[in-house]
């Protein structure tokens, strides 16, 4: 059993871990798209619902779509235990 436990403990500190570097990459993400207000992943890993501020002026293009999908498979590639932590989740921006 005690065996077990540390196997346990070993897994959600791994996972605590994958989550923090979620965290950290999609608030970077936030920082550089002000514009961006939210967006959510399909199970497939596939953006959808991306919720944009505008203002007069300003519309969000291919461009903003393009850099969320780059940011999101740099995460992917560089840590691919994040992953599963992406799949279908939608993700808004925090504010204080």
């Amino acid at each position: 059993m005690a065996m077990k436990a540390s196997v346990n403990r070993q897994l959600e500190a791994r996972r605590q871990h994958a989550e923090a570097i979620v965290e950290e990459r999609l608030r970077a993400v936030f920082r550089r798209m002000p514009m961006l207000s939210g967006f959510s992943l399909r199970q497939n890993l596939e953006v959808t619902d991306v919720a944009v501020y505008t203002w007069p002026g300003y519309t969000a293009g291919e461009d903003l779509y393009k850099d969320l999908m780059e940011a999101l498979a740099d995460l992917a590639e560089e840590r691919p235990d994040t992953i599963e932590l992406l799949r279908g989740r939608t993700f808004a921006r925090a504010l204080h």
